[in-house]
């Protein structure tokens, strides 16, 4: 967990991404809710008469890890299943943990981080970045660091970047893992001291997380820069709350983003406990323009009042941008903690499936 510690290199343990990370306590609590209740996915929970997604394509939606969210002991598969809750299949099964998983643009591979040793959290982890084909069922090792993560496609599925957190430098290689090489990194100032959650938009800006320590307010907030490294730009501050000291940094994590590449979502921390939970850190999902930030910018806060007491994460934007898939544990229904969809108001709550770190696969709209 990411937490102010007062030190001005605040970090990881494994110098990992800003993605929401719980407390072990929690997570045993959540699992055993979720499987001691039995709680199966229904049809009926979404695509009734007259839904948009009432008739699902044959190809799996969404694809995701786990059954709760990770920590640096538990094994996490990956996934795909439907958006009604058909046709859920375990993609990986060799006992090791994977870490926010992506469609191609084709829809016929599919990209994730993959634990050699550990977990996500583990100071001793070892971490790649690996390829599987949907047709062939063949994984592919695409780098041999074991330090590479977050691996994201980009429009075109041609090249993948991804982060290396040994120095915390963003890399391009080819989408083959052939010409891996490093654009840029951050300068380890106190306004730039890490980087992490990346995202290759259409309009082909790689966006990304800076965490941040000016005067003793640590807070995450997103930049975005072009493939060749240049044009860096900010896109929002954080918000305007510091981290409480020992809590899970407040400001911007996993970022995505809208199909016409103008509307950013956020997993926005705040310094609050979850309600009845003083141990976990509120984590709601704001909205606002990939416009560059300046004072005053317009943010939207997507989680009142459904996601009010809840921690959202990891939001996903369905390939028609009506939809996002994100990680929800909400207090008041602890045994649904898992994948929801909502809207883009916020307006509307659907439970789908336990697990963590949704993606949409294009090609099955």
């Amino acid at each position: 967990m990411l937490t102010n510690d007062k030190n001005p290199d605040i970090r990881l343990p494994m110098r990992l991404s800003f993605s929401i990370i719980l407390t072990a306590f929690v997570a045993v609590i959540a699992a055993i809710l979720i499987f001691s209740r039995g709680k199966e996915v229904q049809p009926s929970d979404l695509g009734g008469e007259g839904s948009a997604y009432a008739e699902v394509s044959a190809s799996p939606a969404l694809v995701f890890t786990g059954t709760t969210f990770p920590s640096p002991s538990d094994m996490q598969p990956v996934f795909t299943i439907n958006l009604d809750g058909s046709d859920m299949a375990q993609i990986t099964n060799d006992g090791l943990q994977h870490f926010l998983p992506h469609f191609s643009p084709d829809g016929t591979k599919l990209l994730y981080t993959k634990f050699a040793r550990g977990g996500y959290g583990s100071p001793d982890a070892v971490t790649d970045i690996f390829g599987y084909d949907r047709a062939t069922a063949v994984e592919t090792n695409l780098t041999n660091t074991g330090t590479a993560i977050q691996g994201v496609w980009s429009p075109d599925g041609q090249q993948i970047a991804f982060g290396v957190y040994s120095n915390d430098a963003l890399w391009l290689m080819n989408a083959d893992g052939s010409n891996p090489h490093a654009i840029a990194l951050p300068s380890k100032a106190p306004d730039d001291i890490q980087w992490g959650d990346y995202l290759w938009s259409v309009d082909n800006w790689i966006y990304f997380t800076v965490a941040q320590n000016i005067d003793g307010c640590f807070k995450v907030r997103i930049d975005r820069i072009r493939p060749d490294g240049t044009e860096r730009t900010q896109i929002s501050d954080g918000g305007p709350h510091c981290t409480p000291a020992g809590r899970e940094q407040s400001g911007d994590a996993d970022p995505g983003i809208s199909p016409d590449g103008k509307t950013l979502y956020s997993s926005r921390g705040l310094p609050q406990s979850v309600p009845g939970r003083p141990e976990m850190t509120l984590r709601h999902l704001y909205s606002f323009s990939t416009e560059p930030y300046v004072v005053g910018k317009v943010e939207t806060d997507l989680s009142l009042p459904l996601l009010a007491d809840c921690i959202a994460g990891v939001p996903k934007v369905s390939p028609q941008g009506d939809l996002i898939a994100l990680f929800a544990f909400c207090p008041s229904d602890p045994h649904r903690a898992g994948i929801v969809l909502t809207d883009t108001a916020g307006t509307s709550l659907t439970y789908v499936a336990p697990g963590f770190a949704p993606d949409w696969n294009s090609a099955a709209f």
